[in-house]
C-alpha cells in the first residue's frame, strides 16, 4: 500500500500482490456455493453470469467456491451440484468460465478441497472420513441470525482416515490443481475451514491421532505441509497458492487464534501465497456468520496471525464496513477484504465504495435467507437483490420450465424456515420427541 494513501477509497483501491500476481484493489469475492453449475459439474451460463457481474462490480479478485478435487468428494457433498476438478474433461468448461472473467481484467482463483469430512453425506461402502471420529453437532444457541434447526442435528460420525487415504487424497488434490492451472485459473486456494477434511487435522478438538498426523502443531499441520510442498513442485514458486482456514473454534474445548496461527506458520514455510481467515465453524456458526462488521478484529484473530506470519498476506472475512476495512489494512492487520453475503446483496459494492457512492449501497441485512436456501439444496437467492442467482436469465438465457415450477414451493419453504414463531414451535416439538424417545 502506498504510504500516501489516506482516504478509505485510496486504501481500498491500492494494489497488492499474492506471489507473482498483482491485484488491483483490496476487494475479494469470497468463495460460496452459489454458482449453480450444471448437474454434471461444469460451469453453466448462470455460473459465468454471476461471476462476470461481480467482476464488473469492481472486485479485484474472484475466488470460486465448491471445487471438488475428488470423485468421492463430489459423491458425499451435502449440497449439489458442485464445480468439479477431478477429471480432465472438465478443463474446457472451466476455461470458458475463466476466459469470461479475464475479459473484465480480473483474476480468478479456484478453491480446491478433496472431501467434506465430517460434513459429508455417507453411503453404503462410502463412510465419511476425518482426522478423528468426531461428529458435527449444529443447533441452538450457536446458529446465525434467521437460521433454525429444530432440535439440532448431529451428523454421522466419520471414520479416521488412514495414511494410505491421506496420500491418495494428496495425489488427487495435486492433479486437481494441475487441471485448474491448465484451465487458466490465476491461482488456487486449499479449503481447510469449517469442519471439512483438512480442517479436522488442525485443532486438537477434532484431531486425537497418535501417529505422525496428530499431537504437536507440526504433526497436525503435516497433511497440509506435505500437500503444499507437492503443489509447489507442480506449479512453481510464482503461481498463487493460498489456504483458507478456520482461525478460532469458539468452543469451550476448542483452540484459539494463537494456536491456529502457530500451525499456519508451519504450513506457510512451504510457500503459501496468502491465508484467508475464517472465524468459527459449523458448531459455532453464530461466530462464522456474524450480523455485524468487525467481529474478527474484535476477537484479535488477524492480529494473532500477523504476529506469527508478518510477511504472509492475510484475507479478512466479516469486515465489510468500508472505514473499518480500510483501517484494518492501514494498521497492517490484513491485506485483502473478502466479501460474501454483501456481494450477493450488491455486486456493485466495490465500485460504490471506491467511487464514494456510499449512499447507493444495498446492504446485506443478515437475515440469511441465502443460507437457508443452501441448506435445503435449492438455488441460492438474495431477498435484497432479486437479480441474484438469475443473472443469466436476465441477460437473455432461457430458464428451464422445471425451475419456474419449483419457485413458489421454494419460496414458501424458505419463508417458513425463517419464521422464529414457526421454528420455535418446531423446536419444542423436536425436543419433546427426543425426550420421549429417551424415556
Amino acid at each position: 500500500m502506498s504510504p500516501e494513501a489516506t482516504t478509505v477509497a485510496e486504501v481500498l483501491s491500492s494494489p497488492w500482490k499474492i506471489d507473482g500476481l498483482t491485484i488491483k484493489n483490496r476487494f475479494v469475492l469470497s468463495p460460496m456455493a452459489v454458482l449453480q453449475p450444471t448437474k454434471d459439474g461444469h460451469p453453466s451460463d448462470q455460473t459465468i453470469a454471476f461471476l462476470t457481474t461481480r467482476a464488473r462490480g469492481g472486485a479485484g479478485l474472484l475466488i470460486i467456491g465448491g471445487g471438488v478435487a475428488t470423485e468421492r468428494g463430489n459423491q458425499e457433498a451435502p449440497f449439489q451440484p458442485l464445480m468439479r476438478f477431478d477429471r480432465d474433461d472438465f478443463i474446457p468448461g472451466l476455461k470458458r468460465m475463466v476466459d469470461a472473467v479475464h475479459a473484465h481484467d480480473v483474476p480468478i482463483f479456484a478453491q480446491i478441497f478433496p472431501s467434506f469430512g465430517a460434513m459429508g453425506v455417507p453411503a453404503e461402502g462410502r463412510p465419511t472420513l476425518a482426522a478423528s471420529p468426531k461428529p458435527v453437532h449444529m443447533g441452538a444457541p450457536r446458529l446465525p441470525h434467521g437460521f433454525y434447526i429444530p432440535g439440532g442435528r448431529t451428523n454421522p460420525t466419520p471414520l479416521e482416515i488412514t495414511k494410505e487415504d491421506i496420500l491418495k487424497v494428496q495425489d488427487q488434490t495435486v492433479a486437481a490443481v494441475r487441471r485448474a492451472k491448465a484451465a487458466g485459473f490465476d491461482g488456487i486456494e486449499l479449503g481447510a475451514h469449517m469442519r471439512y477434511l483438512y480442517s479436522s487435522f488442525l485443532s486438537p478438538r477434532t484431531n486425537w491421532r497418535i501417529d505422525e498426523y496428530g499431537g504437536s502443531a507440526e504433526n497436525r499441520a503435516r497433511i497440509l505441509t506435505d500437500t503444499v510442498r507437492a503443489i509447489r513442485a507442480e506449479v512453481g514458486t510464482d503461481y498463487p497458492v493460498g489456504l483458507r482456514m478456520s482461525v478460532n473454534d469458539h468452543l469451550p474445548d476448542g483452540q484459539g487464534p494463537e494456536e491456529f496461527a502457530e500451525t499456519a506458520a508451519i504450513i506457510a514455510k512451504e510457500g503459501l501465497g496468502y491465508i484467508a481467515l475464517t472465524d468459527g465453524n459449523y458448531e459455532s456458526m453464530d461466530n462464522n456468520l456474524p450480523s455485524s462488521s468487525g467481529s474478527m478484529l474484535e476477537h484479535a484473530e488477524p492480529q494473532a496471525f500477523r504476529a506469527a506470519l508478518p510477511n504472509t498476506p492475510l484475507l479478512l472475512s466479516s469486515t465489510y464496513d468500508p472505514q473499518q476495512s480500510a483501517d484494518a489494512i492501514a494498521n497492517g492487520h490484513g491485506d485483502g477484504i473478502m466479501l460474501a453475503r454483501q456481494l450477493l446483496a450488491d455486486p456493485e459494492f466495490p465500485n460504490k465504495v471506491l467511487q464514494g457512492r456510499l449512499d447507493e449501497i444495498v446492504w446485506c441485512d443478515h437475515d440469511n435467507s441465502c443460507l437457508r436456501r443452501l441448506i435445503f439444496n435449492v438455488p441460492v437467492r438474495c431477498h435484497k437483490n432479486p437479480a441474484m442467482g438469475r443473472e443469466a436469465v436476465l441477460g437473455g438465457v432461457k430458464e428451464p420450465v422445471s425451475v419456474k415450477l419449483k419457485r413458489p414451493v421454494e419460496a414458501a419453504l424458505i419463508a417458513a424456515t425463517g419464521s422464529p414463531t414457526l421454528m420455535g414451535i418446531a423446536d419444542k416439538l423436536a425436543s419433546s420427541k427426543s425426550k420421549a424417545s429417551k424415556n
